[in-house]
């Protein structure tokens, strides 16, 4: 083999430039493993290719991150350099109850912000619909453009990541008929501002908002033709579970306590468009009997308020919430004993958000268990900014990054169509082919002359705080992007990768200029290994 004094420019000249921005190759080089074969056994669907190896290699294991990345990872949309900092210097106790308190996070900055880029997510259903349908579109794209801006930028990440779990808990597709003027609103009054709050109200915020109540047909659930859908997705999706001890009969007359609850309609004499309007002449006013409970007759919009009192502290829901909870939080198999705990606090605590988090957060599964899921689209888009430009402003950026969300990761805001809201089960993104698709995506957003797509902007010579040989380089950006350790073996892979020979010329110093070329390849193979994806 050849010598660095033999062959100096080597490294990331044309030759070797023109080879790694070859997808195949770029595709072939995570099939060796970096991070996945380690995981084959216990992550489905993440097992590489086996990649090189010899009788000195250590074992295929990926070494954990610190206990403080991996909180961070879970309570947030990816890790930032210095929220890692913060945590590590007041502790882990100590950083979820300021995040738990979230009120106390000054994010007005931001949320000036938001006000200015995306000023139609804070009108009311009578501004927007005045706008009908000629501004769907643009409402669409303020309503995903601000999701994705907060779970960027905010300080206020857990509070996002609960935003986002009810936004699915009680999902509603956004262009749905009058959706794009309702769900707004919905999203402010409802889930934004219970997120943290008690469910209980959230549950009774949900039931009366009219995005809801359009989206599943109750505006024209009447006594003399009940409307079953909202009743069965309140037990189903929103409180007891599948499995929660209801039957159809239990539907039916739910159904019945929810007639009359609607709201008022474009041009409606009666009040302003997109507000709650009990209608109790259409109300159904003899008793029924719901989870064996009567419900006396005469009872009008009391009759609902009672039925969701009596979902919100049904032990069911306490059970179905707190699996979602700890599926979010932990894993997709949480054990019993840890479910039971979270749902000990959901009951003891009258549905208190922030009471059964801490539960959850206290629970050894949450704080000592290894890495044992990927995440989800969201939290990948959002992670890459989060790690690569963490100080950047939001892109306006015609688009990509909505096509990035929908057209390759596969999860849009507020466009999964049906009741149930986003999976949050690994399984389901690995078999659509999300990881090869966050592959390609990385390929194309970093690799410098495949891609023109800026639609982050990079500083690399921050990140690579002078290194100028492939080794220096690599571990530099591994602290700077993974912040957490390479295995020897996925280390070595890499520097194979950009020298073509195993790690001769690791320690070459690099031509002028080349660093900031080869960094961004760097960056897209680190941010498409397991360590990024984990949570």
């Amino acid at each position: 083999m050849s010598s660095p004094k033999d062959n100096p420019l080597k490294l990331p000249t044309e030759s070797l430039l023109s080879g790694l921005q070859n997808r195949r190759e770029f595709l072939q080089l995570l099939a060796k493993g970096l991070g996945y074969t380690a995981l084959a056994t216990t992550i489905p669907g993440c097992g590489g290719g086996g990649g090189d190896s010899n009788p000195s290699d250590p074992p295929r294991t990926i070494p954990q991150a610190s206990n403080e990345y991996k909180v961070l990872k879970r309570t947030s949309f990816g890790v930032h350099r210095d929220e890692l900092a913060s945590i590590k210097s007041q502790g882990v106790d100590s950083y979820l109850e300021h995040q738990l308190d979230y009120q106390l996070i000054d994010d007005s900055a931001l949320e000036s912000e938001i006000q200015t880029l995306f000023p139609l997510i804070h009108q009311t259903p009578a501004q927007l619909v005045a706008g009908f349908p000629d501004n769907i579109a643009e409402v669409a794209r303020q309503m995903i453009a601000a999701m994705q801006y907060r779970q960027m930028f905010s300080p206020r990440q857990l509070y996002e990541v609960m935003v986002e779990f009810w936004t699915d808990h009680f999902n509603i597709h956004l262009l749905n008929g009058l959706g794009p003027t309702l769900k707004p609103k919905d999203d402010l009054q409802v889930i934004r501002t219970h997120a943290l709050g008690n469910f209980r109200d959230l549950l009774h915020a949900s039931a009366k908002s009219p995005a809801m109540l359009f989206y599943l047909d109750n505006f024209y659930n009447l006594a003399t033709a009940p409307n079953e859908n909202y009743a069965r997705e309140l037990m189903e999706l929103h409180t007891l579970g599948v499995d929660g001890g209801y039957t159809e009969t239990d539907i039916k007359e739910v159904a019945r306590c929810f007639t009359g609850w609607s709201f008022h309609f474009p041009d409606d004499p009666g009040g302003e468009y997109g507000v709650f309007n009990y209608i109790d002449a259409i109300h159904d006013q003899g008793s029924k009997l719901v989870l064996g409970q009567t419900i006396p007759a005469g009872g009008g919009q009391l009759d609902g308020e009672q039925v969701l009192d009596m979902l919100a502290s049904h032990p069911s829901t306490a059970q179905f919430i707190a699996t979602k909870l700890c599926r979010r939080f932990i894993s997709d198999t949480p054990e019993a004993a840890t479910v039971d705990a979270v749902a000990g606090a959901f009951i003891s605590s009258s549905g208190d958000i922030k009471a059964t988090l801490r539960a959850l957060f206290a629970t050894d599964a949450f704080r000592n268990s290894d890495d044992l899921k990927m995440t989800r689209p969201s939290e990948y888009l959002a992670g890459l900014v989060r790690a690569l430009a963490p100080d950047t402003r939001y892109p306006i950026d015609e688009g990509q990054l909505f096509f990035f969300a929908q057209s390759i990761l596969g999860q849009l805001p507020y466009y999964w169509h049906t009741p149930d809201g986003y999976p949050d089960i690994q399984s389901y993104w690995l078999s659509t082919g999300g990881m090869l698709n966050r592959w390609r995506l990385s390929f194309i957003s970093f690799a410098p002359v495949i891609s023109a797509i800026n639609v982050i902007d990079i500083d690399y010579a921050s990140l690579l705080n002078g290194a100028n040989t492939l080794a220096t380089l690599t571990d530099t950006l591994t602290d700077a992007i993974l912040m957490r350790p390479l295995s020897p073996v996925d280390r070595r892979n890499i520097l194979a990768w950009l020298t073509k020979e195993y790690v001769v010329f690791e320690e070459a110093e690099l031509p002028t200029g080349t660093p900031e070329q080869i960094a961004p390849l760097v960056a897209a193979v680190l941010v498409s290994s397991a360590y990024f994806q984990l949570r």
